[in-house]
C-alpha cells in the first residue's frame, strides 16, 4: 500500500519538487498499488494532500479522478437537449460498443478540458507553490481512457509540474500493466517512484 510518510518526505523536498528534473527531463512519477487498495489508497492521497497543504509548507497540489473528471466533462456537454452524458448511458444499453465510440470521439475535447482545469488551478499560485498535479481512479475509467493516453496528451501541461499518477497495477521488466494483466504502453519515461522509495 502507499507508504505515506515516505511519499511525504519526497514531495516535501524542495529539489523533488523542482518539474525540471526527472528521467529525461520528463516529470512524470507512477506509483502502481494493487487495485484492491484503491479505496484505502484514496484516503491515504486525501491525507497526503493535507500535510503538503500545511502553513509549513503551503503547496497548493491539485488532485484529479480521471474517472470523475470525465463524467463531469460529459455531463457538461450537451448536444440537443440531453448531456452527452445522459445520450451515453441510453445508448450503452442499446449499444455498449457504440457507446464506447462515442465516448472516446469526446476525448479530444476532454484533453482540452483537463488541460483548461489544471492551468485556472494553479494560474494564481506562485512558481515555488504550485508543483504537484496528483492523478488517480485509472482503474474505473478504463477502457475508456488509459494512462499512457493521459500521458500522450497532457505532455505541454505535464512539464510545468510534477505528476504523480497513481497507478493500479504492477510495473515488471520496464512495463507498466494495468490490473496485472493490461499491458500500457509509451510509459517507459515516467519514472516509477515505488523504485525511487524504496517500496514494493
Amino acid at each position: 500500500m502507499i507508504n505515506i510518510d515516505k511519499l511525504f518526505d519526497l514531495m516535501a523536498d524542495k529539489g523533488f519538487q523542482d518539474p525540471s528534473t526527472g528521467n529525461l527531463f520528463f516529470p512524470a512519477y507512477i506509483y502502481t498499488y494493487p487495485a484492491e487498495n484503491e479505496l484505502e489508497l484514496r484516503a491515504q492521497i486525501e491525507l497526503l494532500i493535507e500535510k503538503l497543504n500545511r502553513p509549513n509548507l503551503f503547496l497548493d497540489c491539485l488532485s484529479i479522478n480521471i474517472y470523475h473528471e470525465l463524467i463531469a466533462f460529459l455531463k457538461q456537454n450537451s448536444f440537443s437537449q440531453n448531456s452527452i452524458f445522459d445520450d451515453i448511458l441510453k445508448l450503452e444499453k442499446e449499444d455498449p460498443e457504440e457507446a464506447y465510440i462515442a465516448i472516446r470521439e469526446e476525448l479530444d475535447f476532454f484533453w482540452e478540458h483537463l488541460e483548461k482545469k489544471v492551468r485556472d488551478h494553479f494560474k494564481d499560485t506562485t512558481n515555488d507553490k504550485r508543483v504537484f498535479l496528483l492523478m488517480y481512479g485509472f482503474g474505473t475509467v478504463f477502457p475508456y481512457i488509459r494512462a499512457s493516453e493521459l500521458l500522450k496528451n497532457t505532455e505541454k501541461i505535464i512539464k510545468e509540474f510534477k505528476l504523480i499518477l497513481f497507478y493500479p497495477g504492477k510495473y515488471e521488466n520496464t512495463n507498466y500493466s494495468l490490473f496485472g494483466i493490461l499491458n500500457d504502453d509509451n510509459m517507459y519515461r515516467a519514472n516509477h517512484l515505488n523504485k525511487i522509495l524504496g517500496v514494493e
